[in-house]
C-alpha cells in the first residue's frame, strides 16, 4: 500500500490531519491511515479511543459545512498493530472550508497527486459554479464574512423582522447554512458598485464630476439618487396663484430607472452600473443584455422575466418595488405625459436606457414649434403683405402672440416691417426663398 490520489499516512495525528481530509471532501474521496509512516511501514497509535475521538470531533467541529455523513473513523488491526482509518466521501455542497479561514485559498483544500493543496481562489470559483445548479444569485458566496448594517437599518425603518429566520426565509441564508450571493449583494461588503459621471455637454468629452458608490446595494441606491437630485436643475413655472416646479427628470423616473438596474444587472460578470448624466440626457447602463426571449414592446406591456428573482422578491418585500415588470411601463408612461419618450438602445452585453432632460426637451420643442409657426407664416405670405391679426387668423394664436413671433422674426431678418397708417405691415425678407410644393422653404440667413 502506498500514497497516492486517495490514499494517505500519517505516523501521528498533527494539525495537517484535517486539511487532507478536507482535501478528499472536496475532490474525489480517500482515506488516512493515522499510524501508517509515510514509506508504509505501520508503526501503531497509542490511546486508540481518545485519538478516534479528537480525530472525529476536530474534523467535524473544523469544517463548514457540517462534514457528518460524508466521513466514518474506526480502528483497524493491521500487521498486528491498531491504526486508525478514516475514510472520506467526496462532498455534495462543495466547496467545503476549514471555518477559521473561510472560502480563501488557506480554507479551502484538494487533492492533486498525493499532495493536499490548497485551493487558488479561481479553482474555487469554478468549484461554486459546477457544483450549484442555483441561479448566482442564489449561489454559494466566495465571501462568508458578512455584516448588514444597512440593510437591518432599511428593513427596521419598514417596520419589517431582519434576523436569521427572514434572512432564511429570504435566500440570504441557504439550507447548508453558508450566506448566498443575494446575501453578499445586500451586504456592507458588496463588491459590485455604481460609478457616476457628470458631464459638461452632449458627449463625455468634457468631465465635470464623478464617484463611485459602494457597499450594500440598498446604500448605493439611496446615494447615486442623493448624488443625481444635487445636479436634478428645477425650474418654475406659475399656474394661477401657485408656483409649479419642474425637475430635468421627474423623481419616479430617476429612482425606478437606478432600481432597475440594480435588480437585473448580470452579477455574474465583474464591473460597475455607468450612470452618466448629460447636459440633454442621462444614460443608465447595466451589465447583461436583455433576458431571452423578452421584447421592448414586451417589457412596455409589463412582462418581466427577472434575472435576479430572489433579489427582485426583496426588494419587493421593502416596498421598493410595487411589482413585477412595473418599472419599464411606469418611466415610459411618465415621460408620454411631456411629450418625448426614453430610448433603449441596443448594447450588446448591456442594457441601456437614455433618459431626455424634459427641460431641454421642452426648450427644443418651443423652438421646433417657433420653426413650425414661421415656417408657416412664410409660406403663407410669401408673396403678399399681412398683419398680426393675419397671422394670428393662420396660426390659431392670439394677436399679442403672433405680435411677438413677428417681432422676433423682423429681429432676425426673416420678416420686414413698415408702418401703414396706423397698422403695421409685414413681409417676408428678400433674403428668403420659399418653395412651396414640397411644403419646405429655403433660407439663406440661419434661422
Amino acid at each position: 500500500m502506498i500514497e497516492n490520489t486517495n490514499t494517505e499516512f500519517k505516523s501521528i495525528y498533527n494539525d495537517k490531519v484535517n486539511k487532507v481530509l478536507l482535501s478528499f471532501l472536496n475532490t474525489d474521496g480517500g482515506t488516512l491511515y493515522i499510524g501508517i509512516a509515510d514509506d508504509g511501514i505501520i508503526v501503531g497509535v497509542d490511546n486508540v479511543d481518545d485519538l478516534l475521538l479528537k480525530t472525529v470531533n476536530s474534523f467535524r467541529d473544523s469544517v463548514s459545512p457540517d462534514p457528518t455523513g460524508y466521513f466514518t473513523a474506526t480502528p483497524v488491526i493491521k500487521d498486528g498493530k491498531t491504526v486508525i482509518e478514516v475514510s472520506v466521501e467526496r462532498g455534495t455542497m462543495l466547496p467545503y472550508c476549514l471555518k477559521s479561514y473561510g472560502l480563501v485559498p488557506q480554507g479551502v483544500y484538494v487533492r492533486v497527486g498525493s499532495e493536499s493543496v490548497s485551493a487558488s481562489r479561481e479553482h474555487i470559483k469554478r468549484m461554486i459554479r459546477e457544483n450549484d445548479s442555483e441561479k448566482f444569485i442564489e449561489s454559494l458566496s466566495l465571501e462568508q464574512n458578512l455584516t448588514f448594517e444597512y440593510a437591518t437599518r432599511l428593513f427596521g425603518e419598514k417596520g419589517i423582522a431582519f434576523g436569521e429566520t427572514q434572512q432564511k426565509t429570504l435566500g440570504l441564508i441557504r439550507a447548508d447554512g453558508r450566506y448566498s450571493n443575494l446575501a453578499l449583494v445586500v451586504s456592507d461588503q458588496c463588491p459590485y458598485s455604481i460609478k457616476a459621471a457628470i458631464f459638461g455637454g452632449t458627449t463625455k468629452e468634457t468631465f465635470k464630476d464623478r464617484k463611485e458608490f459602494t457597499s450594500s446595494v440598498f446604500k448605493q441606491i439611496d446615494e447615486v439618487l442623493a448624488y443625481l437630485n444635487v445636479y436634478n436643475k428645477v425650474s418654475s413655472t406659475f399656474e394661477g396663484a401657485y408656483r409649479v416646479d419642474h425637475p430635468d427628470y421627474p423623481e419616479i423616473v430617476l429612482r425606478e430607472a437606478v432600481i432597475n438596474a440594480a435588480i437585473h444587472r448580470d452579477y455574474y460578470v465583474e464591473g460597475s452600473i455607468l450612470v452618466s448624466l448629460f447636459t440633454d440626457r442621462l444614460e443608465i447602463m447595466s451589465l447583461g443584455g436583455i433576458m431571452p426571449g423578452v421584447t421592448k414592446e414586451l417589457m412596455l406591456a409589463g412582462v418581466s422575466v427577472p434575472r435576479n428573482e430572489k433579489l427582485a422578491a426583496v426588494f419587493h418585500r421593502l416596498k421598493l418595488i410595487e411589482a413585477y415588470g412595473t418599472g419599464i411601463p411606469r418611466i415610459f408612461e411618465t415621460y408620454a405625459k411631456f411629450g418625448v419618450m426614453p430610448t433603449i438602445p441596443i448594447v450588446n452585453g448591456g442594457f441601456l436606457i437614455s433618459l431626455p432632460n424634459l427641460s431641454s426637451a421642452a426648450t427644443a420643442l418651443k423652438i421646433g414649434n417657433l420653426r413650425l409657426n414661421e415656417q408657416r407664416v412664410l409660406e403663407a405670405f410669401a408673396e403678399r403683405e399681412f398683419t398680426k391679426q393675419s397671422a394670428a387668423d393662420l396660426l390659431g394664436i392670439s394677436v399679442s402672440g403672433a405680435y411677438k413671433l413677428l417681432q422676433r422674426m423682423v429681429a432676425r431678418g426673416l420678416l420686414m416691417c413698415k408702418k401703414k397708417g396706423k397698422e403695421l405691415m409685414y413681409t417676408p425678407s428678400s433674403a428668403i426663398n420659399t418653395d412651396l410644393s414640397p411644403n419646405r422653404m429655403s433660407i439663406r440667413r440661419s434661422l
